[in-house]
């Protein structure tokens, strides 16, 4: 029978033998019963520093391994005695230059054919990197929650250099971002600079030829947008140093390119030793996704600035555009109100004419009476104090047309509802009584008070009047006009003219009802009585915004206004004004 050439009885040993050799990722460590170490491959050279040649034969080292941080005073070293089967940590092993690295340690006793322990076998791994990518996914959360806050983007960029150090235990971290209007790039936030580095600024370079050289490295990663790095002792920002950084040894500074788009932002700038530089600029894809979240976190807090800063200024705008529009109110209500005392001039000159005329007739009686030899001191004092009284209300219909006239401000104080009303037929009780329009009033007693203006509530009142005195003249010029064609009805003859004035109040609001029986508004116009300039009157007669700034003023002081009108019957207005209270104000 053929004999099968893998059958080798030293077939494990040479297995073995490639597996210890060609093994540079762990490292392999044997030891006999004595604790005398006969196997240390190429990987414990590599890990631990020491050469083959230094350590067979001799003892395994106490203090090899550490638990837990470097200064730990716990000791690790494997049990030649122990029956276990298998001791799986991680831990910290010492190298022979005296540094420390993070190892994942297996160890586990050697068993001989008799079932008896030999020795032990030791397996370790460098976890340096697994260790360091941990470290950065746990910075890279901590940032992703520091760019996502609240704060500003300085307090931002502050805080996430303080956590990129500490994570990482850099000396120094600073972020530099560009100016565009300066064309520079200015240090923003830092970690390990002194004070005096916030003078320092780098200009934005197009020309390699231009840039100095220790600000190489920073022209080549704004300009290529690429991660660089250089020594710093040589650097420009060396001498803004805390004195710790300089004493650390040498160092170096590696530059990241924070990249909007295909634009350059800013800077990031970590310094560190010689083995961190060599593990980052293999991982160079942790620094881009840190760059990353800090870009996108400057970037939005960029926006949400631009949009308050937008929202603010809309603002002002706002409030200056309101200003400028109560302005242009108070003016057109003012217009209104002068046009308003123009249309009833004639009106206004018979309230002063008759006193006048009523002072005329006096003077006459006591000329009159001093030819005769009549005139006794008991009648001169009597005539005279005759004369004063209509010379009083002249000055009280002037005085309360200046008051009319003046332009109201913006405050607002209890008003009692009937002294506006009654102070509009101050203007035009006597123009009414002359026109034949009578007027009926049921005001109750104790209103309550509204929250308004005197003088804005006399110009609601008096255009409403205005309005109804004018429906009332217009249907007398149908009925004439009727009455000559013969055909005006026996009803015309029976209606007079009746202005009703009705005040109350329910629980909530104080109501005024202005009622006229004239010429009433068509089912089709009386949506649009309200708008601005919208009029039936001749031209010539009215403003068209009597009725629109009635509206307005009513809806300033948080009230309502209504019209119910039929054709040829009448019209009435509901006024509905808020009753006071004081907790309100």
């Amino acid at each position: 029978m053929r004999k099968n050439p893998h059958n080798n009885k030293n077939l494990p040993e040479d297995i073995l033998e490639s597996i210890i050799i060609s093994s540079t990722e762990y490292a392999i460590i044997a030891t006999d019963i004595h604790s005398r170490i006969i196997i240390w491959n190429k990987g414990a050279e590599l890990i631990y520093g020491y050469s083959k040649d230094e350590m067979l034969g001799k003892p395994l080292p106490p203090d090899l391994h550490r638990q837990g941080l470097p200064n730990s005073e716990f000791l690790f070293v494997p049990d030649n005695k122990s029956r276990s089967h298998l001791i799986d940590r991680t831990m910290y092993a010492k190298r022979k230059d005296g540094s420390f690295i993070p190892i994942s340690i297996t160890s586990t006793p050697r068993i001989n054919k008799n079932n008896e322990t030999v020795g032990l076998l030791i397996l370790t791994r460098d976890v340096t990197r697994y260790k360091l990518l941990e470290q950065f996914n746990s910075l890279l959360i901590e940032i992703t929650h520091l760019v996502n806050s609240s704060s500003a983007i300085d307090h931002m960029c502050s805080a996430v250099c303080n956590t990129i150090s500490s994570f990482l235990g850099l000396p120094s971290v600073f972020i530099c971002l560009y100016d565009y209007l300066g064309n520079n790039f200015y240090i923003n936030a830092m970690k390990g600079l002194c004070k005096s580095c916030n003078t320092h600024t780098c200009s934005y370079f197009t020309d390699e030829n231009d840039v100095a050289e220790n600000i190489k490295d920073c022209f080549k990663t704004y300009t290529q947008l690429t991660i660089n790095h250089s020594s710093l002792s040589e650097h420009a920002i060396y001498e803004y140093m805390d004195e710790s950084v300089s004493d650390r040894g040498e160092n170096f500074i590696i530059h990241i390119p924070l990249i909007s788009d295909v634009s350059i932002i800013g800077i990031l700038h970590i310094v560190v030793s010689q083995p961190q530089k060599t593990f980052l600029l293999k991982e160079t894809q942790i620094l881009s996704l840190i760059a990353n979240e800090i870009t996108a976190g400057i970037q939005r807090k960029r926006l949400i600035e631009e949009i308050k800063e937008y929202a603010d200024n809309l603002e002002k705008m706002v409030r200056v555009r309101t200003h400028q529009l109560r302005e242009k109110d108070a003016q057109l209500v003012q217009s209104e109100k002068l046009a308003t005392l123009g249309e009833m001039a004639t009106g206004i000159a018979h309230e002063i004419n008759q006193p006048l005329g009523g002072i005329s007739l006096i003077t006459q009686g006591l000329i009159l009476a001093k030819k005769r030899n009549i005139l006794t001191d008991e009648m001169l004092l009597e005539k005279l104090n005759a004369i004063v009284e209509q010379v009083d209300r002249i000055d009280k219909i002037i005085g309360h047309l200046r008051t009319f006239a003046r332009q109201s401000d913006q405050t607002k104080t209890p008003v009692n509802i009937k002294m506006p009303l009654l102070d509009v037929f101050k203007l035009i009780g006597e123009q009414l009584k002359k026109q034949g329009i009578s007027v009926d009033m049921h005001i109750e007693e104790n209103l309550p008070y509204v929250l308004a203006d005197h003088n804005k509530l006399e110009q609601v009142f008096l255009n409403l009047i205005v309005n109804a005195k004018d429906a009332l003249n217009e249907l007398e010029k149908v009925r004439k006009h009727l009455k000559s064609k013969n055909e005006a009805t026996e009803y015309f003859d029976l209606v007079d003219k009746k202005i009703t004035i009705k005040t109350y109040s329910n629980t909530s609001h104080v109501i005024i009802e202005i009622i006229d029986n004239g010429i009433g508004i068509p089912k089709s116009i009386i949506n649009k009585i309200f708008e601005p300039f919208f009029t039936t009157k001749e031209v010539g007669k009215g403003t068209g915004i009597g009725l629109s700034i009635t509206y307005g003023i009513v809806k300033e002081f948080e009230g309502t206004i209504d019209v119910e009108s039929e054709e040829m019957k009448g019209s009435k207005f509901i006024v509905k004004l808020p009753i006071f209270k004081e907790n309100n104000m």
